[in-house]
């Protein structure tokens, strides 16, 4: 599965402490747009890293492709701008794919 994160920063720290919660917690889930060959995710980059790191795939929570809702409808306070789906996914190219396998 591949997914391609919102933004290209994380926090190192932050995402050890995903990582170890996740130990516990098992695969997150994921709000994303399917695109086909791959998703765009709307949330959860630190999650997203988190399950690779872990060999643990994420459940998806598809949302549809829209030009009229937002981020702030699908994923509220997560962005400090308010963007459409529409947006996110097609400025999504230049961001960085995660590629996820069950197991590592």
């Amino acid at each position: 599965m591949n997914i391609i994160l919102p933004h290209k920063h994380f926090d190192a720290d932050h995402l050890a402490a995903v990582i170890e919660a996740m130990r516990t917690l098992g695969a997150p889930t994921i709000k994303a747009v399917n695109c086909g060959e791959f998703y765009v995710a709307l949330e959860g980059s630190h999650r997203i890293r988190a399950a690779q790191a872990l060999g643990l795939m994420p459940v998806i929570e598809e949302i549809e492709y829209s030009e009229t809702v937002t981020t702030d409808d699908v994923v509220p306070g997560q962005y400090q701008d308010c963007w459409t789906v529409a947006e996110i996914v097609d400025d999504a190219t230049s961001s960085e794919t995660v590629t996820l396998t069950k197991d590592g």
